[in-house]
């Protein structure tokens, strides 16, 4: 006597596959080729276009408006939240000063 099975399973993990850029242009018969592509980008001067623009002279600008406003490394540090561990007291007040209704429980 034989019984078919058939088994499925239930839960299966799957990969999503990169979003890595190929290339097909690599020899095919080449098994050293890797086929991914490299991006560079270069930043040119809006006076000159021959001129690239090294990274030291680069700085970071936010669209505000119809206009860019530049924000160097430095103004970028100095706006960083860095919050302070732990509970700051603030001061003391009567209890007659705080509103009962703030007191109540809610349910």
């Amino acid at each position: 006597m034989k019984i078919k099975v058939w088994v499925y399973k239930k839960i299966c993990q799957e990969k999503i596959p990169a979003l890595k850029k190929y290339s097909d242009k690599a020899p095919p018969n080449d098994p050293y080729a890797t086929r991914e592509v490299k991006m560079d980008v270069e930043y040119k001067n809006r006076e000159d276009p021959d001129k690239t623009v090294p990274p030291e002279q680069r700085i970071k600008g936010f669209k505000y408006g119809p206009q860019v406003v530049p924000i160097s490394m430095v103004e970028q540090e100095t706006l960083k939240f860095k919050p302070e561990k732990g509970v700051k007291l603030l001061g003391f007040t009567d209890a007659s000063n705080i509103p009962r209704t703030s007191q109540a429980i809610r349910s």
